[in-house]
């Protein structure tokens, strides 16, 4: 199973990159416009996206109407608290401010949404 990442800026790409790296995780960054068409394809555990990304809300739908079941966390500055809102509005399971998606990476990338639940460890065990 690997996790899917459309994440536009380079630089944090290669952050996350890295982390799925050190915690033994499958990752595959891939452009927003072939997202829904990877999906389609089998082994994809968790869906990783900037909500700054062009068509994010769009995106989200589509990659639910495409596979229902892959969980799909979406990321954005704390700033815009509306993103949030029409981010799960459009789908998503979860999203979260920038600085709390990076605490929780490795533990989100290892464990999906099961990181995200009330009372979960701030860090799984690896």
């Amino acid at each position: 199973m690997s996790v899917l990442a459309v994440v536009p800026d380079l630089y944090f790409a290669t952050r996350i990159a890295a982390t799925a790296k050190a915690s033994g995780v499958e990752l595959e960054l891939i452009p927003a416009a072939r997202a829904a068409a990877r999906l389609a394809e089998a082994g994809v555990s968790l869906v990783v996206l900037d909500l700054h990304a062009a068509d994010a809300l769009a995106l989200i739908g589509e990659i639910k109407r495409v596979a229902p079941a892959v969980p799909v966390v979406g990321f954005y500055s704390h700033v815009e608290t509306a993103l949030r809102r029409d981010a799960l509005a459009a789908g998503a399971d979860s999203a979260l401010p920038r600085s709390q998606f990076v605490q929780k990476l490795a533990a989100l990338l290892t464990h999906g949404l099961a990181a995200l639940a009330p009372g979960a460890p701030e860090r799984f065990p690896l």
